[in-house]
């Protein structure tokens, strides 16, 4: 009798462990569907030099704004006074576009880092803070100084994720190749209605962004912009954004923002650190 329940335990064993190799080889397999062998590094023979840092020297001459060619008026502050630019808006986001104009106006518009939240592009190339490039053959990764977000521009040859790995997110899945020394860029699935610049303009959730990067001299960075958006745009919306070399990013530090109370109405209560109002309806 042991030596018949020794066997149908054995048997037992046997059987499970075909089981488990079974579905470990269905997982397998599973993953190099979902993730096909890539193609070997599409980059230059030798990468060029993007050291130190770059400052965002505006769109041009306009921190506040995305687009700062088209602003209006011309070299406005967004925090300030009136200030918008003019893209090639569909009917719909435009009306959209005067809405948020009018909270900018009010002090009503609450930016997301107002509360720290991670800044996806094309808002991040739009800071007003440094930004810092690493190169290497199969990536590229973005750093800017203040947020804690970091941009990572695949060049091995992938494609842009498929299936349920497509989801949006805050940098957007972001796939390059080098054509010479400029960088191309597409970056899709970015999470919709983040606000890119200062007049509180926003992009949706087809939004497609094509940059073309380079160093156009020893002081100069460029980035142009192809925004592509069947719901918000009318044509393709071509913005250029220059930066200026400098020698380091610096650290930044952001905590949650949770002493300036948000009223009912978008507006902001300046508080002291014994919790007290020092000025009230500030923008954010």
């Amino acid at each position: 009798m042991a030596q018949e329940k020794q066997g149908i335990h054995s048997g037992l064993f046997k059987l499970r462990r075909a089981r488990i190799r079974k579905a470990a080889s269905i997982v397998g397999a599973s993953w190099v569907l979902a993730f096909p062998a890539l193609s070997a590094p599409k980059a230059p023979a030798s990468l060029p030099d993007w050291g130190g840092a770059w400052e965002n020297a505006g769109a041009p001459d306009n921190l506040d704004l995305f687009d700062g060619q088209t602003a209006d008026p011309p070299g406005c502050r967004a925090t300030t006074q009136p200030c918008r630019s003019h893209p090639p808006l569909t009917a719909a986001w435009e009306l959209k576009y005067r809405s948020q104009l009018d909270k900018t106006a009010g002090g009503r518009l609450q930016p997301p880092s107002a509360s720290c939240m991670p800044r996806g592009p094309p808002a991040d190339m739009r800071t007003t803070n440094d930004v810092e490039f690493v190169l290497r053959p199969e990536e590229v990764w973005i750093f800017i100084e203040n947020t804690p977000l970091p941009r990572r521009v695949f060049t091995d040859g992938r494609p842009h994720y498929s299936g349920r790995e497509a989801y949006p997110t805050y940098a957007g899945d972001s796939i390059g190749h080098w054509e010479g020394d400029t960088l191309v860029v597409e970056t899709i699935n970015i999470k919709a209605n983040q606000i890119i610049d200062r007049s509180g303009l926003e992009l949706g959730a087809q939004a497609k962004l094509v940059e073309r990067i380079r160093r156009l001299d020893k002081d100069t960075m460029e980035d142009l912009f192809t925004v592509t958006d069947p719901e918000l745009l009318t044509k393709p919306w071509v913005v250029r954004r220059l930066y200026k070399h400098q020698p380091q990013i610096f650290d930044f530090a952001c905590a949650e923002n949770n002493r300036n109370k948000v009223n009912a109405d978008g507006s902001t209560d300046i508080r002291g650190a014994d919790g007290k109002v020092l000025s009230s309806g500030i923008e954010k």
